[in-house]
């Protein structure tokens, strides 16, 4: 192999085949048949576009990690890193008039130049949902007890939504130009750097007081207590109010024990202006989904329109997922066979049962190795006299086309 055809794939990205290609795509149909039973429509979204409509509401970090070139009029374009600003530009662009609450789903690839990690390459699969139209705690609630179905949905165990108040953190910042620093700071546990920025930043004593709070004000509906205590406004103890609203609705729906109140968890995309979420998974170091309440990002494409939602990756949740995928056939028929038999086949398939042809010409031994190497529950072989089905169960018979015909009738998968 030349080394050109060695860099035929790019660094980052994944080749998924058989199994792992099944699973994902079964995954996928979990997510998307759970968001329907909660009244979400699907929608398709482009790939690329505009490099300034794709960055809207991005952090400087996630700009960074956008791929961008130039298309042959010059303008500057980029591969979509993230769902909801797509999302906000079509409703914001063609549905602001539409009845409210607007329920979309949907799933696709997204691009991110950042290093590959654990379920994560620069091409990774984002699947979501945004509420759009309503600014109520039973909103909020709402996408977050739909995360938690999805979790469950999709098979993870262990799992826990870390629930946050990005608004209590802004209620203290009276210059937010560093916020994004602070932000990851505070995500990091790390006292030390907090300390240094909210020195830098001059804030009030009061202010200084919640921010390096922040990290240590985790737990149960306790919490909410201390963060009332702490706050230093109206608008900081709204947020306190408003979280404690969007608990007790997840109380309310017997999802709450899933949900840890960590006013630290705000790490979020720069365009959030409420809760913050990101659900976690024992044994994986990393997020497996995140989400969040965000009111400013659809106005800058058309009327505001206040909106909350979440994202998990496909392929992350592989790596926790207990779904397991069945991909040996039903049967695998020889290829030289009848007319008849062809109209069995025909009629299997068309009963969702799975069948293979050999198209290669194997016969006896030939045709029974590859079907084991298949995994095929059966092998049916014709022959100068007649049909012979191969069962594990059963051995190898001979059949008549009208005996095939009721065995066929009687498979299921």
């Amino acid at each position: 192999m030349t080394d050109q055809l060695r860099r035929l794939r790019p660094h980052g990205l994944d080749e998924l085949f058989d199994e792992q290609a099944a699973i994902k795509v079964a995954l996928e149909q979990r997510l998307h048949d759970t968001f329907d039973k909660w009244g979400y429509r699907r929608i398709l979204l482009p790939t690329f576009g505009y490099s300034e409509s794709l960055a809207a509401g991005a952090s400087p970090e996630l700009q960074r990690q956008m791929y961008r070139f130039f298309d042959r009029e010059g303008n500057v374009i980029a591969l979509r890193a993230d769902m909801t600003p797509l999302t906000a530009r079509l409703v914001g662009t063609r549905l602001y008039d539409s009845p409210l609450p607007l329920r979309f789903c949907y799933s696709g690839s997204v691009f991110r130049h950042e290093k590959p990690q654990a379920g994560q390459r620069h091409e990774f699969t984002q699947a979501g949902v945004e509420l759009i139209g309503a600014s109520s705690p039973e909103a909020d609630a709402e996408v977050i007890a739909l995360a938690v179905a999805s979790l469950h949905a999709l098979g993870v165990a262990d799992f826990q939504i870390n629930l946050g108040q990005v608004a209590y953190l802004r209620a203290a910042l009276a210059d937010r130009t560093s916020q994004d620093a602070l932000e990851q700071a505070i995500g990091r546990k790390n006292d030390a750097e907090i300390a240094r920025i909210v020195q830098e930043l001059g804030l009030s004593a009061e202010a200084s007081r919640l921010i390096r709070a922040l990290p240590h004000l985790y737990g149960g509906r306790d919490v909410l207590a201390t963060a009332r205590d702490l706050a230093m406004n109206q608008e900081a103890r709204d947020a306190v109010a408003y979280l404690e609203e969007v608990y007790a609705c997840l109380a309310a729906q017997g999802v709450a024990e899933h949900v840890l109140l960590d006013l630290g968890e705000v790490r979020a995309m720069a365009y959030y202006t409420g809760i913050a979420f990101r659900g976690y998974v024992q044994g994986l170091g990393l997020a497996l989904c995140s989400g969040g309440r965000y009111d400013d990002l659809i106005g800058r494409f058309g009327p505001g329109m206040p909106a909350v939602g979440f994202a998990l990756g496909i392929e992350r949740a592989m790596l926790v997922s207990s779904a397991a995928v069945d991909l040996a056939p039903d049967a695998l028929f020889s290829g030289r066979t009848t007319a008849d038999a062809w109209g069995l086949i025909a009629r299997g398939r068309a009963r969702g049962l799975r069948i293979e042809v050999d198209v290669l010409g194997r016969q006896g031994d030939a045709l029974e190795a590859f079907g084991r190497a298949r995994h095929a529950r059966r092998i049916v072989l014709q022959q100068e006299d007649g049909y012979w089905l191969l069962e594990d169960s059963e051995g190898q018979r001979r059949v008549s086309l009208p005996e095939l015909q009721e065995e066929m009738d009687r498979w299921t998968r």
